[in-house]
């Protein structure tokens, strides 16, 4: 694991509508330091609580009992109710097939992390979303990160100029 950065001003809200990963990810958070810390249950109250006091990331489940994390993710990236689109979206969850991780990205998401989750793990990441900062795309039917990463090597027929 890199050296910890030192992440006390970040501003994280964490959406789960499970209580007992609220409080998991609260202590995994503090461990590193963060404390502007603020948890809710839905979409509805993540999109107000982003328009009173906009966070610098969100960490989202993609699973709730009464709502859809992807649904948050493209309301966040439609600036729906004011809030910042191109705060990024951390997602962490248990829902790990490939096509979760594709409607993740599809939707929006800025990263994704597969639980369990570990302070390490989530450091790393929270490293790698501040060190390599994917450009915002902005398209018909898409709005979010640059969904493609770097093929470094790739010699095919179908490799851009």
């Amino acid at each position: 694991m890199s050296e910890f950065y030192n992440f006390k001003n970040l501003g994280v809200l964490f959406v789960d509508d499970n209580k007992s990963m609220q409080m998991f990810m609260r202590s995994l958070l503090l461990s590193m330091n963060i404390v502007n810390i603020r948890a809710c249950n839905d979409t509805e109250t993540c999109l107000e609580m982003m328009a009173e006091e906009p966070p610098d990331i969100v960490i989202t489940d993609l699973l709730f009992r009464q709502c859809d994390g992807l649904d948050l993710i493209r309301r966040i990236r439609q600036a729906e109710d004011g809030v910042d689109r191109y705060t990024p979206v951390l997602v962490i969850t248990g829902q790990t097939n490939m096509s979760d991780v594709l409607a993740a990205r599809d939707a929006g998401a800025t990263e994704f992390l597969a639980k369990p989750v570990s302070v390490g793990s989530l450091h790393d990441r929270l490293v790698w979303m501040v060190e390599n900062p994917r450009p915002f795309i902005k398209a018909s039917g898409f709005v979010g990160p640059d969904r493609r990463r770097a093929m470094r090597g790739y010699e095919g027929m179908e490799r851009r100029k």
